[in-house]
């Protein structure tokens, strides 16, 4: 007998924005089809993502459309246009038919603004929204503007009919307990597409970029912001610890801000064996790998911040080792598969003693954390991550499901 693949909406209302808001959706879509669903993507204007990042998928732009929606959906268009979220709302309301998704997944509510799935949460109450419903809380609940919703237990209107998800276990903690609602939610692993990197590889990127064979190679991606990437953290650690061989930091990725850049500075700047390169800008998707494949490790380490960051799950993706805090999400990942090089929070001292670990380590010891970092690759892989989504939502009522799922999904 066939089996009838799941068919699943994936609504990403701020696709349009630029970082996780663009990429985030493409990476659930293609995780679900990986299981065998056919899977549209929609979102309400022309996406931020990167040219041919979507090419396979199938997607339903509205701007694009909405002249040929009916007159309702032209009438509220310019009264919805700055609220991606009612827009994709309407849309859902008034042209899809209850039953036509297995599932429908919403990608990103507003940040830190919980107030914006009541529109959703009433639609599905009146009987106007009738999905299976699923969403991904990607941010803090503020304390004292949550407090009325608290108080009356507000958030069990809010959330009865939708099914939420949080890639963070502390952040899944701190808004249960500002929902007061302890049993509501699901955790899961941010996702990541393994792409190991070899000896090969390195041996040939870092030919590419200029950079010795023998060097020890540390890589700051993504957005350049100063004190928010803790950049002058490490430069404070660096400042007066001795380089007794060749350290290679590359900053690769857009500049934020008009900070000054502490690695600019003439004790850093002309510090033996220190050696730093900047390329601050926009990096295409197909040199990603160009850069953490010469790397030995990567700085993701960002202070209290209770997910983790694109750039952890990057490093990884590419089996390379990333400096982080071991607090929070990143902290936990790194002791429940034994990978990385944690490092204590607002400790400067700490984050001297890591690096200097990474610094002295020899090749037998980074072989065994990259074969560690691979196999957890694996197991974070957005095939597992999006199954275990599925198993969750679409677990037999009579078997019940479990409210926290495992912390490994199952290997593909």
């Amino acid at each position: 007998m066939s089996h009838t693949p799941r068919t699943i909406l994936v609504v990403a209302p701020f696709m349009h924005r630029p970082g996780h808001y663009a990429t985030y959706p493409v990476d659930l879509a293609r995780g679900f089809t990986a299981n065998g669903a056919r899977v549209t993507l929609v979102h309400p204007f022309p996406t931020a993502a990167e040219p041919g990042l979507t090419s396979d998928l199938e997607t339903v732009c509205l701007q694009d459309g909405h002249a040929s929606f009916g007159r309702i959906m032209t009438f509220l268009w310019p009264r919805l246009i700055r609220h991606p979220i009612r827009l994709c709302l309407a849309w859902l309301i008034l042209h899809t038919r209850p039953g036509s998704f297995d599932l429908v997944y919403w990608t990103d509510l507003e940040p830190d603004n919980q107030q914006s799935s009541w529109p959703m949460g009433l639609a599905a109450w009146l009987g106007l929204y009738r999905h299976r419903t699923a969403f991904t809380e990607h941010y803090n609940f503020s304390w004292s503007r949550h407090r009325w919703q608290r108080l009356l237990r507000l958030d069990r209107v809010r959330l009865r009919h939708l099914e939420l998800f949080v890639h963070s276990r502390q952040l899944l903690d701190w808004i249960r307990l500002n929902m007061r609602w302890q049993n509501k939610g699901h955790y899961l692993p941010w996702g990541l597409w393994p792409d190991p990197a070899s000896e090969e590889d390195r041996a040939s990127c870092r030919a590419a970029l200029d950079i010795p064979a023998d060097a020890r190679v540390l890589l700051v991606f993504g957005m350049q912001a100063i004190r928010r990437k803790n950049i002058d953290t490490l430069a404070e650690a660096l400042r007066e610890l001795p380089l007794p061989a060749p350290l290679f930091v590359l900053f690769v990725g857009k500049r934020v801000g008009h900070e000054p850049h502490p690695f600019d500075e003439p004790a850093l700047a002309t510090k033996a064996n220190l050696h730093v390169r900047h390329e601050e800008a926009f990096v295409a998707n197909e040199r990603v790998k160009l850069y953490f494949a010469a790397a030995d490790a990567v700085w993701a380490y960002y202070g209290d911040f209770q997910g983790a960051s694109g750039v952890f799950a990057q490093a990884i993706a590419h089996a390379r080792l990333p400096i982080c805090a071991a607090a929070s999400e990143s902290g936990e990942l790194c002791r429940s598969h034994g990978i990385g090089l944690p490092t204590p929070t607002d400790d400067v001292a700490g984050v001297r003693t890591v690096i200097r670990r990474f610094l002295s380590m020899d090749r037998g010891e980074q072989a065994r954390l990259e074969a560690a970092t691979q196999g957890a690759a694996q197991v974070m892989s957005w095939t597992n991550i999006t199954r275990g989504i599925l198993d969750i939502v679409f677990a037999d009522p009579s078997g019940g499901s479990p409210d926290t799922p495992p912390d490994r999904p199952r290997r593909t």
